[in-house]
């Protein structure tokens, strides 16, 4: 692959990769990390790449692992990652009932603030099935793991999940 088709590919899947290491990184600093040394690693082995196999799937394998390094690092120096920065959350569009926007808003913040709160092994598959809409096959492939497992991992998340949202409904109401 030449220069200018790796160029072409990031631009592409350049804003999916990015989205995806703001999710799984928690905060813009770590993601802007992650998110350039996955387009380092990338283009070093660009060489290699096929563009007829699937490079996108090729540059979020190449971010979940980089993402495996850093959280490995980050556990043993026993340092925790902060929950997402305010301007990460997603706005939600303007209704008239500001109650129910305001609910809504509430909800939606505190659903992202459990995922991003999940253990890796289940916050990745989790961001890729439920925000980014990929199958089990494509989250399998990317993760290196049987669609069985994607499939549990996904399953305890939801129960996970559920469990955060339920306590912290019962301390706020």
């Amino acid at each position: 692959m030449t220069t200018g088709e790796f160029e072409n590919l990031l631009g592409i899947y350049g804003n999916d990769v990015y989205r995806f290491c703001m999710y799984i990184m928690r905060n813009k600093e770590n993601a802007d990390d992650l998110y350039q040394d996955t387009v380092l690693t990338a283009f070093r082995k660009a060489e290699t790449l096929e563009l007829s196999e699937n490079p996108r799937s090729y540059l979020l394998s190449v971010a979940v692992k980089l993402s495996h390094n850093f959280f490995r690092k980050e556990k043993r120096k026993n340092e925790h990652i902060v929950s997402p920065e305010p301007e990460m959350l997603d706005n939600l569009a303007d209704d008239t009932d500001v109650q129910a926007d305001a609910e809504k808003a509430e909800l939606k913040a505190a659903l992202r603030r459990a995922v991003s709160e999940l253990d890796e092994k289940y916050r990745v598959p989790v961001v890729l099935y439920y925000f980014d809409d990929q199958n089990l096959a494509f989250i399998s492939e990317v993760m290196n793991l049987p669609p069985g497992t994607v499939k549990s991992r996904l399953h305890k998340a939801r129960e996970l999940l559920a469990a955060k949202l339920k306590k912290e409904v019962s301390d706020n109401g």
